[in-house]
């Protein structure tokens, strides 16, 4: 069983990564009925991105330094 810390990383980027595919396959469609919410969607997914590769990141660290446990 992984410890907590670990857990609640990959479990982060599982549902910031669903956030992702549902804003980008469904959410953005709304920017031409309404351009100011295809640009918040736009900024969002942006942002998560980051959020991702910052998880991803620690992920990769903690199996790098062998403490993904």
């Amino acid at each position: 069983m992984l410890k907590d810390h670990n857990h609640d990383l990959i479990h982060q980027l599982s549902e910031i990564s669903d956030s992702v595919w549902r804003i980008e396959r469904m959410y953005q469609n709304t920017a031409e009925e309404c351009p100011s919410c295809g640009a918040l969607w736009a900024k969002l997914a942006h942002d998560y991105h980051d959020h991702i590769d910052m998880l991803a990141d620690e992920i990769k660290k903690h199996i790098k330094e062998e403490k993904f446990d």
